[in-house]
């Protein structure tokens, strides 16, 4: 297959300018429409993590020392401590509910009651309360539904409604039932009242203690804004570093052309983040800073044969020097785009949460990375080079030695060595003359 000697990138500016400037306008349109779905990162708020599942049993403790059940390897660990020391009795988490209570019954002081008999006992749920210390009050166990009707997460939203700034997402296969709940809180606001007011609200749309907290967290408001505040210093401290890494190892040109790609691959992967309503978190944060590294690479690749092909020929101008650079290195980024897709979309399609949301981020990432890596930071170099200050063409003060400049300064050295010497000798005439 024959390679291409030249890719008419400089020809075609107008159309990626236009491409380009497209997806920035859409992103702002979408930020002034929509706005940010902000996380609890960046969100003052109570954060809870729910899982939708039928209880199974009740298990309460009668005697008068300490009980403790948790779940370690499968097992179901019951720990019972009395003045001769801690008892542990382990349960393997196999069969059905009611194999499970029959075998906990048989433990002093251990009084079960079967809910649904039918549940598998090894889609036992884990959820905020474990280890759970046990009293006369029955701790319930809840575990995942194999079939039935679904809790879906319109029914979550129908549940809160009555809340204000209330964000549902669904977490993992619907099958799950697991939902992310974020909640806005003002300033001095109880945030123990609004997680028994949430837990409520469930119980009364789905039925007491079949909603399970698996997770909660709440994040304050000064908490939220020094995030918000570190996050941008990151991002803006990386693109400054950026600037003078390149500055340093090219010319300013080349700095301020991959600076500027860098810029337009953070705006519109911010419009995806938009677009498709994703949660504006830390996990974003560390997307973007990931990519800028990414399309950084791939656009040093670009300039490092922009420059060659100028050292080579400094007369060829330099929109000829970029068409041949962008197609000599096209293989390479495209390829190095491609193998790093092939490793995240694994985690697009399997993983879930911030793990999914991460990849899916990084995926979009690549394509404007390489997109801009090839057509837009190329294209900001041509037009910088027709400032002749900024032109990569031009030669540094610090000139490199080649053949000419090696002969030139050898003949300057030895016509000051001639001219000394002529110098010595005429002295040494006149006294010879003087005598």
């Amino acid at each position: 297959m024959a390679r291409l000697e030249r890719i008419p990138v400089v020809r075609s500016r107008w159309l990626i300018v236009g491409f380009s400037a497209l997806l920035i306008l859409l992103s702002a349109a979408l930020l002034f429409i929509k706005g940010f779905n902000l996380g609890i990162d960046f969100e003052s708020g109570l954060s809870q993590r729910v899982q939708v599942a039928p209880s199974g049993l009740k298990v309460s403790f009668e005697g008068s020392q300490g009980a403790k059940l948790s779940v370690s390897d499968g097992h179901l660990v019951l720990e019972i401590r009395d003045s001769g020391g801690v008892k542990a009795s382990t349960f393997a988490l196999e069969g059905s509910v009611a194999d499970l209570a029959k075998a906990m019954e048989a433990v002093d002081g251990i009084d079960v009651t079967v809910i649904d008999p039918s549940l598998d006992a090894s889609l036992l749920i884990t959820g905020f309360g474990f280890p759970a210390t046990l009293t006369q009050s029955p701790f319930v166990l809840n575990f995942a539904a194999s079939d039935g009707s679904l809790v879906t997460i319109d029914l979550v939203r129908k549940a809160l409604s009555d809340l204000r700034n209330v964000k549902v997402q669904s977490v993992g296969e619907a099958i799950d039932q697991v939902y992310q709940i974020r909640i806005g809180l003002e300033d001095g606001a109880d945030s123990q009242a609004l997680e028994r007011q949430v837990s409520g609200m469930l119980d009364a749309a789905f039925g007491p203690d079949e909603v399970v907290t698996l997770e909660s967290s709440y994040i304050g408001a000064k908490f939220s804004a020094s995030l918000i505040t570190s996050s941008l210093k990151a991002v803006g401290i990386a693109v400054a570093l950026i600037l003078v890494y390149v500055w340093l190892r090219f010319e300013l040109a080349y700095a301020i052309g991959s600076v500027l790609a860098l810029v337009h691959d953070v705006i519109c992967m911010l419009g995806l983040v938009l677009l498709c309503d994703f949660e504006l978190s830390s996990t974003t944060i560390a997307a973007l800073l990931t990519i800028i590294g990414y399309s950084l690479n791939n656009s040093i690749v670009i300039f490092d044969r922009v420059r060659e092909n100028i050292k080579a020929n400094r007369l060829i101008e330099v929109s000829e020097h970029v068409d041949r650079a962008v197609a000599q290195s096209l293989a390479r980024t495209t390829w190095s785009s491609v193998t790093t897709l092939l490793a995240i979309l694994p985690l697009c399609i399997l993983a879930g949460g911030d793990i999914q949301l991460f990849a899916l981020e990084m995926s979009f990432g690549i394509l404007i990375g390489t997109y801009s890596s090839n057509f837009i930071a190329p294209n900001i170099l041509f037009w910088l080079a027709k400032n002749p200050k900024l032109d990569p063409r031009k030669e540094k003060k610090s000139r490199s030695l080649d053949d000419e400049d090696v002969a030139r300064d050898l003949m300057g050295d030895t016509r000051k060595a001639f001219d000394v010497s002529n110098d010595h000798f005429s002295k040494y005439r006149q006294k010879r003359e003087g005598k």
